[in-house]
């Protein structure tokens, strides 16, 4: 038995070192040892009824331009269109390009969104590994107009790009309805000039509402995204002859609550 509890007092003396070490509040710094304390006061776990924003602050830098070399249209394309209300009749009309060149086609639509919706969620991220996509086109935005301070999202758009890696994309600007707040430049630059379309100056018949496209105006605005399209990324955009019959995948999102 005396044996037993020297051994059981030898194994203890370790463990009692690292939670007495643990527990002291003044860093100790042995010589050649790296150990990292511990605050038991902090818990990764949220209160009841907190949510925390899954995107820290970060510093941002534009990421860099998307060259040829980063994409090719030698092989069919599976392009994933995503975006909020306002992209709905841009996505009906895209099925209509997807079948004239031959590209396979998902479309998202999550009403009601916003870049911190997609940013904070693993929506995105569950239809990229779903879809695998070879380009993306992007239409988030719209319920972001009027913001005060528009540059708080930029972390979010950050996320969200972040999010695609290395696959090329753009992000098409909400046609204006009303003067911004200036969410649209700032999304802009950041996103870049070869990567953004700007629509703010179109004019397009809108819906009942005042605010959304109607799918004829909706089908306009997308035949003048896929010629500026085609003047910067080496991707086939013909002008679609018919209308497609082929039922490419849409989904259609609930509003964010």
């Amino acid at each position: 038995m005396k044996l037993y509890a020297k051994v059981i007092a030898i194994l203890a003396l370790p463990l009692l070192f690292v939670v007495a070490y643990a527990l002291c509040p003044i860093q100790l710094p042995p010589p050649n040892w790296k150990l990292s304390k511990i605050d038991l006061n902090a818990s990764p776990i949220p209160s009841k009824g907190e949510v925390k924003d899954s995107v820290a602050p970060c510093s941002i830098t534009p990421p860099l331009e998307v060259t040829e070399e980063a994409f090719s249209d030698s092989v069919p394309q599976r392009i994933l269109f995503l975006g909020d209300s306002m992209a709905e009749g841009l996505v009906r009309r895209m099925a209509d390009y997807a079948q004239e060149n031959g590209y396979e086609l998902s479309r998202v639509v999550w009403y009601n969104s916003t870049t911190q919706s997609w940013a904070t969620s693993d929506t995105l991220q569950y239809f990229i590994n779903r879809y695998q996509p070879t380009f993306i086109m992007v239409c988030i935005g719209g319920n972001e107009q009027f913001l005060k301070n528009p540059s708080e999202k930029e972390k979010y758009i950050h996320k969200i790009i972040g999010t695609f890696g290395n696959t090329p994309f753009v992000w098409i600007g909400v046609p204006a309805w009303k003067k911004d707040t200036g969410f649209n430049s700032m999304l802009q630059k950041y996103v870049g000039e070869k990567r953004y379309f700007d629509s703010s100056k179109l004019t397009l018949k809108r819906c009942s509402d005042q605010v959304h496209p109607t799918f004829g105006a909706a089908s306009l605005w997308m035949d003048s995204i896929a010629v500026w399209m085609q003047d910067r990324y080496p991707i086939q955009m013909q002008k679609p002859t018919h209308k497609a019959t082929r039922k490419y995948p849409l989904h259609l999102l609930q509003p964010v609550k």
